[in-house]
Protein backbone atom coordinates (compact mmCIF):
# COMPACT_ATOMS: atom_id res chain seq x y z
CA UNK A 1 0.00 0.00 0.00
CA UNK A 2 0.62 3.73 -0.16
CA UNK A 3 1.08 5.74 2.52
CA UNK A 4 0.98 9.27 2.60
CA UNK A 5 2.21 10.91 6.04
CA UNK A 6 1.13 14.90 6.68
CA UNK A 7 3.70 16.27 8.36
CA UNK A 8 7.61 15.78 9.88
CA UNK A 9 7.72 15.22 13.29
CA UNK A 10 9.08 12.79 15.83
CA UNK A 11 6.02 11.00 15.70
CA UNK A 12 5.60 10.76 11.98
CA UNK A 13 9.79 9.89 11.77
CA UNK A 14 9.10 6.45 13.48
CA UNK A 15 5.69 5.73 12.09
CA UNK A 16 7.32 6.07 8.73
CA UNK A 17 10.05 4.13 9.88
CA UNK A 18 7.95 1.02 11.11
CA UNK A 19 5.94 1.33 7.78
CA UNK A 20 8.67 1.42 5.35
CA UNK A 21 10.27 -1.92 7.43
CA UNK A 22 6.70 -3.60 6.81
CA UNK A 23 7.57 -3.07 3.40
CA UNK A 24 5.24 -0.28 2.76
CA UNK A 25 5.33 2.83 0.28
CA UNK A 26 5.73 5.78 2.43
CA UNK A 27 5.72 9.22 1.30
CA UNK A 28 6.39 12.05 4.18
CA UNK A 29 5.24 15.75 3.31
CA UNK A 30 6.92 19.29 5.14
CA UNK A 31 6.51 22.78 4.85
CA UNK A 32 9.64 24.15 6.49
CA UNK A 33 12.62 22.91 8.08
CA UNK A 34 13.93 23.54 11.47
CA UNK A 35 17.45 22.10 12.46
CA UNK A 36 15.46 19.00 14.12
CA UNK A 37 13.79 18.43 11.29
CA UNK A 38 16.91 18.14 9.05
CA UNK A 39 18.42 15.50 11.15
CA UNK A 40 14.63 13.24 10.65
CA UNK A 41 15.19 13.58 7.19
CA UNK A 42 18.16 12.48 7.11
CA UNK A 43 17.11 9.53 9.26
CA UNK A 44 14.16 8.61 6.65
CA UNK A 45 16.39 9.05 3.56
CA UNK A 46 16.85 6.08 0.96
CA UNK A 47 13.67 4.38 3.21
CA UNK A 48 11.10 7.05 2.69
CA UNK A 49 9.96 10.00 -0.18
CA UNK A 50 10.35 13.05 1.39
CA UNK A 51 7.87 16.32 -0.32
CA UNK A 52 8.34 19.80 0.47
CA UNK A 53 4.31 20.87 0.10
CA UNK A 54 1.89 22.90 1.50
CA UNK A 55 -1.19 20.56 2.26
CA UNK A 56 -3.59 23.69 2.09
CA UNK A 57 -2.22 24.01 -1.33
CA UNK A 58 -4.86 23.26 -4.51
CA UNK A 59 -2.62 21.17 -6.31
CA UNK A 60 -1.97 18.85 -3.08
CA UNK A 61 -4.90 16.64 -4.41
CA UNK A 62 -3.09 15.36 -7.32
CA UNK A 63 -0.55 14.30 -4.19
CA UNK A 64 -3.19 12.57 -2.57
CA UNK A 65 -4.82 10.61 -5.27
CA UNK A 66 -1.62 8.60 -5.37
CA UNK A 67 -1.81 7.06 -2.35
CA UNK A 68 -4.12 4.50 -0.71
CA UNK A 69 -3.85 5.96 2.82
CA UNK A 70 -3.48 9.19 4.01
CA UNK A 71 -2.28 10.18 7.41
CA UNK A 72 -2.61 13.69 9.22
CA UNK A 73 -0.20 14.44 11.32
CA UNK A 74 -0.62 18.02 11.93
CA UNK A 75 -1.51 19.40 14.86
CA UNK A 76 -0.66 22.38 17.46
CA UNK A 77 -0.74 22.03 21.25
CA UNK A 78 -0.16 26.05 21.77
CA UNK A 79 -0.78 29.49 20.49
CA UNK A 80 -3.78 31.65 20.14
CA UNK A 81 -7.34 30.20 19.19
CA UNK A 82 -6.72 31.21 15.47
CA UNK A 83 -3.41 29.10 15.29
CA UNK A 84 -4.90 25.80 17.26
CA UNK A 85 -8.21 26.23 14.79
CA UNK A 86 -6.07 26.80 11.56
CA UNK A 87 -4.00 23.38 12.84
CA UNK A 88 -6.83 21.13 14.47
CA UNK A 89 -9.55 21.80 12.58
CA UNK A 90 -9.23 23.66 9.18
CA UNK A 91 -6.49 21.78 8.30
CA UNK A 92 -7.75 17.98 9.05
CA UNK A 93 -11.36 19.02 8.13
CA UNK A 94 -9.79 19.91 4.20
CA UNK A 95 -7.79 16.69 4.11
CA UNK A 96 -10.66 14.44 5.08
CA UNK A 97 -12.73 15.83 2.50
CA UNK A 98 -9.66 15.25 -0.05
CA UNK A 99 -9.07 11.59 0.69
CA UNK A 100 -12.95 10.25 0.90
CA UNK A 101 -13.40 12.29 -2.87
CA UNK A 102 -10.65 10.37 -4.34
CA UNK A 103 -11.72 7.33 -2.50
CA UNK A 104 -9.10 7.24 0.25
CA UNK A 105 -8.68 6.13 3.35
CA UNK A 106 -8.46 9.06 6.08
CA UNK A 107 -6.63 8.37 9.64
CA UNK A 108 -6.01 11.29 12.13
CA UNK A 109 -3.84 11.70 14.73
CA UNK A 110 -5.75 13.94 17.55
CA UNK A 111 -5.12 13.34 21.49
CA UNK A 112 -6.31 11.57 24.67
CA UNK A 113 -7.21 14.94 25.91
CA UNK A 114 -9.38 16.20 23.01
CA UNK A 115 -12.52 15.30 25.09
CA UNK A 116 -11.47 16.20 28.22
CA UNK A 117 -12.11 13.20 30.44
CA UNK A 118 -10.40 12.53 33.35
CA UNK A 119 -10.65 9.01 35.60
CA UNK A 120 -9.36 5.80 35.52
CA UNK A 121 -9.75 3.63 32.54
CA UNK A 122 -11.44 6.26 30.19
CA UNK A 123 -13.59 4.55 27.46
CA UNK A 124 -14.19 5.81 24.34
CA UNK A 125 -17.55 7.52 24.27
CA UNK A 126 -20.72 5.87 22.56
CA UNK A 127 -21.67 8.78 20.60
CA UNK A 128 -18.90 10.38 19.19
CA UNK A 129 -17.51 13.22 21.15
CA UNK A 130 -21.01 14.04 23.12
CA UNK A 131 -20.96 15.27 26.16
CA UNK A 132 -17.24 16.32 25.65
CA UNK A 133 -15.85 17.75 28.60
CA UNK A 134 -13.26 19.95 26.68
CA UNK A 135 -12.65 23.28 28.35
CA UNK A 136 -9.51 25.14 27.08
CA UNK A 137 -8.22 26.15 23.50
CA UNK A 138 -6.68 23.26 22.53
CA UNK A 139 -9.06 20.67 23.75
CA UNK A 140 -11.90 22.18 22.19
CA UNK A 141 -10.31 22.75 19.32
CA UNK A 142 -9.21 18.78 19.26
CA UNK A 143 -12.56 17.75 19.65
CA UNK A 144 -14.21 20.40 17.14
CA UNK A 145 -11.77 18.73 14.63
CA UNK A 146 -12.70 15.22 14.95
CA UNK A 147 -16.38 16.37 14.90
CA UNK A 148 -15.40 17.80 11.23
CA UNK A 149 -13.58 14.31 9.97
CA UNK A 150 -16.50 12.51 11.14
CA UNK A 151 -19.41 14.88 9.33
CA UNK A 152 -16.90 14.28 6.13
CA UNK A 153 -16.98 10.91 6.59
CA UNK A 154 -20.44 10.28 7.20
CA UNK A 155 -21.45 12.67 4.14
CA UNK A 156 -18.90 11.26 1.58
CA UNK A 157 -19.25 7.32 3.29
CA UNK A 158 -15.85 7.77 4.05
CA UNK A 159 -13.38 5.53 5.50
CA UNK A 160 -11.46 6.84 8.50
CA UNK A 161 -9.91 6.34 11.98
CA UNK A 162 -9.42 8.90 14.66
CA UNK A 163 -6.12 7.45 17.32
CA UNK A 164 -5.98 9.44 20.25
CA UNK A 165 -2.70 8.86 21.61
CA UNK A 166 -1.83 9.70 25.36
CA UNK A 167 1.60 11.03 26.05
CA UNK A 168 3.86 9.66 22.93
CA UNK A 169 7.31 8.97 23.72
CA UNK A 170 10.23 7.46 21.29
CA UNK A 171 14.08 7.66 20.47
CA UNK A 172 13.76 10.59 18.24
CA UNK A 173 11.37 12.82 20.67
CA UNK A 174 12.50 16.64 20.57
CA UNK A 175 9.27 17.99 22.16
CA UNK A 176 10.04 19.96 24.51
CA UNK A 177 9.00 18.21 27.46
CA UNK A 178 11.67 15.60 26.60
CA UNK A 179 14.35 18.36 25.93
CA UNK A 180 13.25 19.21 29.54
CA UNK A 181 13.78 16.23 30.73
CA UNK A 182 17.31 16.09 29.07
CA UNK A 183 18.88 19.10 30.47
CA UNK A 184 18.01 18.40 33.60
CA UNK A 185 19.53 14.70 34.01
CA UNK A 186 22.55 16.53 31.62
CA UNK A 187 22.76 18.70 35.02
CA UNK A 188 23.10 15.45 37.24
CA UNK A 189 19.18 16.42 38.56
CA UNK A 190 16.30 13.85 39.12
CA UNK A 191 13.35 15.68 40.41
CA UNK A 192 10.69 13.18 42.33
CA UNK A 193 7.55 14.41 41.04
CA UNK A 194 4.32 13.36 42.05
CA UNK A 195 2.69 12.87 38.62
CA UNK A 196 1.71 9.57 36.09
CA UNK A 197 0.56 9.84 32.95
CA UNK A 198 -0.58 7.42 30.41
CA UNK A 199 1.72 6.75 27.30
CA UNK A 200 2.56 5.07 24.19
CA UNK A 201 5.02 4.33 21.96
CA UNK A 202 5.55 6.06 18.82
CA UNK A 203 6.38 2.78 17.02
CA UNK A 204 3.25 1.26 18.50
CA UNK A 205 0.92 3.94 16.78
CA UNK A 206 3.42 2.36 13.84
CA UNK A 207 1.62 -0.58 13.55
CA UNK A 208 -2.05 0.87 14.66
CA UNK A 209 -1.29 2.71 11.70
CA UNK A 210 -0.80 0.05 9.50
CA UNK A 211 -3.04 -2.30 10.14
CA UNK A 212 -5.82 0.57 10.12
CA UNK A 213 -4.81 1.62 6.34
CA UNK A 214 -5.13 -2.61 5.40
CA UNK A 215 -8.61 -2.84 7.19
CA UNK A 216 -9.92 0.24 6.08
CA UNK A 217 -11.55 1.17 8.99
CA UNK A 218 -15.32 2.92 8.88
CA UNK A 219 -15.64 5.71 11.34
CA UNK A 220 -13.45 4.36 14.42
CA UNK A 221 -12.21 6.10 17.21
CA UNK A 222 -9.91 5.27 19.86
CA UNK A 223 -7.53 5.96 22.63
CA UNK A 224 -3.73 5.21 21.90
CA UNK A 225 -2.55 4.18 25.23
CA UNK A 226 -0.31 1.46 26.98
CA UNK A 227 -3.41 0.52 29.59
CA UNK A 228 -1.60 2.15 32.47
CA UNK A 229 0.10 4.98 33.33
CA UNK A 230 3.85 5.65 34.06
CA UNK A 231 5.73 7.84 37.11
CA UNK A 232 7.07 11.13 35.56
CA UNK A 233 9.72 10.78 37.52
CA UNK A 234 11.00 7.44 35.45
CA UNK A 235 11.41 8.78 32.60
CA UNK A 236 14.24 11.44 34.12
CA UNK A 237 15.91 8.42 35.90
CA UNK A 238 16.10 6.63 32.79
CA UNK A 239 17.59 9.48 30.96
CA UNK A 240 20.13 10.15 33.72
CA UNK A 241 21.63 6.74 32.93
CA UNK A 242 22.91 7.66 29.54
CA UNK A 243 23.61 10.80 31.11
CA UNK A 244 26.01 9.56 33.92
CA UNK A 245 23.53 9.63 36.86
CA UNK A 246 22.27 12.24 39.08
CA UNK A 247 21.06 13.15 42.37
CA UNK A 248 17.45 12.54 43.42
CA UNK A 249 15.41 15.23 44.92
CA UNK A 250 11.60 15.44 45.24
CA UNK A 251 9.42 18.32 43.78
CA UNK A 252 6.30 19.22 45.50
CA UNK A 253 3.46 19.40 42.71
CA UNK A 254 3.42 23.32 43.32
CA UNK A 255 6.33 23.85 42.63
CA UNK A 256 6.54 21.61 39.44
CA UNK A 257 3.25 23.71 38.55
CA UNK A 258 5.56 27.05 38.74
CA UNK A 259 8.48 25.37 36.85
CA UNK A 260 7.06 23.56 34.09
CA UNK A 261 6.61 24.74 30.61
CA UNK A 262 3.37 25.39 29.68
CA UNK A 263 2.69 22.99 27.36
CA UNK A 264 3.39 20.18 30.06
CA UNK A 265 1.37 22.56 32.64
CA UNK A 266 -2.00 22.31 30.74
CA UNK A 267 -1.55 18.39 31.12
CA UNK A 268 -1.17 18.22 34.87
CA UNK A 269 -4.72 17.70 35.16
CA UNK A 270 -4.10 14.51 33.60
CA UNK A 271 -1.96 13.09 35.74
CA UNK A 272 -3.20 9.60 37.27
CA UNK A 273 -5.72 9.54 34.20
CA UNK A 274 -5.77 5.89 32.21
CA UNK A 275 -7.21 5.24 29.62
CA UNK A 276 -9.23 1.79 28.16
CA UNK A 277 -6.73 0.02 25.54
CA UNK A 278 -9.14 -2.83 24.39
CA UNK A 279 -9.43 -1.26 20.96
CA UNK A 280 -6.27 0.16 20.52
CA UNK A 281 -4.33 -3.39 21.36
CA UNK A 282 -6.81 -5.06 18.15
CA UNK A 283 -4.52 -2.96 15.84
CA UNK A 284 -1.22 -2.44 17.85
CA UNK A 285 -0.39 -5.47 19.43
CA UNK A 286 0.90 -6.15 22.96
CA UNK A 287 1.71 -2.88 25.24
CA UNK A 288 4.06 -1.91 27.66
CA UNK A 289 6.36 0.92 28.61
CA UNK A 290 9.60 0.39 26.46
CA UNK A 291 11.83 1.74 28.92
CA UNK A 292 14.47 1.17 26.29
CA UNK A 293 12.88 4.04 23.93
CA UNK A 294 13.53 6.58 26.24
CA UNK A 295 16.96 5.50 27.05
CA UNK A 296 17.61 5.43 23.29
CA UNK A 297 15.90 9.04 23.33
CA UNK A 298 18.54 10.38 25.46
CA UNK A 299 20.82 9.06 23.22
CA UNK A 300 19.49 11.02 20.15
CA UNK A 301 19.04 14.06 22.65
CA UNK A 302 22.57 14.34 23.41
CA UNK A 303 23.72 13.70 20.01
CA UNK A 304 21.42 16.93 18.91
CA UNK A 305 23.01 18.55 22.10
CA UNK A 306 26.61 18.10 20.42
CA UNK A 307 25.48 19.58 17.20
CA UNK A 308 23.96 22.34 18.67
CA UNK A 309 20.48 21.61 17.24
CA UNK A 310 18.92 20.66 20.61
CA UNK A 311 15.72 22.68 20.11
CA UNK A 312 12.63 22.20 20.91
CA UNK A 313 9.71 20.85 18.67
Amino acid sequence: MKFLLIGLGFISTHVALYLSEAGEDVTITYRTLNPVKEEYLALLKGKVNSINVDPLSSDFVSTVKGHDVIVNFVGEISGDERKLKIANVEVPRKLAYMAFDNGKIFIHLSGATSTGETGKNVKEEPDHCANSKASTPFEISKCEGEREIMRAAIERDGNVAILRPSLVYGRYAAHIQFVTMYRLAKAKLIPQIPLEMATVSAWSIGKAVLNLGRKSPKREFLYASECGSVKVSRFFELMARETGGGIRFPVPLSLAKIALPGEIRSLLKYSGTTYDCSKFREVAGNLSFDEEEVKANAKFLRYLDGKRKLIPT
